[in-house]
């Protein structure tokens, strides 16, 4: 039996398209029942929009992975490669320490070849003035070649070389020619000399040198000249001390042997 135009259709379909057809009477407009047939369907330009931004997401999204991919490759990298870097590390750490104790078993010093029994006076008249040991070692060399009753032209005696007037403002009540006392009068009168040269020195060597010349020709002179005085005598003498002290008397583990023991004399009384 045939339908009336004002009847529906029915389909068998199960799809969304059908069930809306089978509501759809058969007089519906052309533009209707397209739009019913293809509700899908969009315009190319809207098309090429949604595509632009599809893609735009899609690259966020790489670049996200990327960025949370690269502290994971990095921290696996570090793993793969702890060992080599704490071996690194601890070798860098035992060859300091193997230093340090090799100086502290071979018994680094610069007092190798000066009198056993003023060494410990040297060291504390080196805390006083600020001076090497192996400098001050050098500069009793110079003075007197550790003869205790040597004397000046200028009467100066001792290990340390004062005159009466000078052992007056630096002996302290001691004995001018006791070695223990000579070489703390040595270390009060070097402190002096750095306190008061310092302003002529740009380094600490070069303090140290004009202490010395100081020490031999009078801080007013080293003053005056602002620098070691032309005097051949105090020149030599600044020399003669740089010398010893690079080497009979330098900080070593292995004293040159072309040295000997240094040994304090005294003078030979008639007892």
């Amino acid at each position: 039996m045939m339908r009336s135009n004002s009847d529906f259709l029915y389909w068998t379909s199960s799809s969304p398209q059908m069930r809306m057809l089978r509501s759809t009477p058969l007089n519906t407009d052309a533009g209707a029942f397209s739009r019913v047939l293809a509700p899908s369907y969009v315009s190319p330009a809207t098309s090429s929009t949604h595509l632009q931004v599809q893609t735009t997401k899609l690259d966020a999204m790489v670049e996200e992975k990327k960025s949370v991919r690269a502290p994971k490759k990095f921290m696996a990298g570090f793993l793969a490669h702890w060992q080599i870097v704490a071996s690194a590390v601890l070798l860098g750490a035992g060859v300091t320490g193997l230093a340090a104790t090799y100086e502290d078993y071979c018994g680094m010093t610069d007092l190798a070849y000066a009198p056993t029994e003023v060494r410990d006076e040297l060291q504390r008249a080196s805390e006083e003035s600020g001076v090497r040991t192996g400098v001050l070692a050098s500069q009793l060399e110079t003075e007197s070649h550790w003869r205790v009753g040597v004397a000046s032209h200028a009467g100066a005696q001792g290990l340390a070389q004062f005159t009466p007037e000078t052992w007056e403002m630096w002996g302290q009540g001691g004995k001018i020619t006791d070695p223990e006392d000579s070489i703390k009068a040595q270390g009060h009168y070097l402190a002096y000399l750095r306190e008061r040269l310092a302003p002529l020195a740009d380094s600490e060597d070069e303090l140290v040198d004009l202490m010395l010349a100081g020490y031999n020709a009078g801080p007013g002179a080293v003053e005056h000249y602002k620098g070691i005085p032309p005097y051949g005598e105090t020149q030599e003498y600044v020399k003669k001390i740089d010398a010893l002290a690079s080497s009979k008397y330098k900080v070593t583990c292995d004293p040159d042997p072309q040295f000997s023991q240094a040994q304090i004399s005294y003078p030979v009384t008639n007892d």
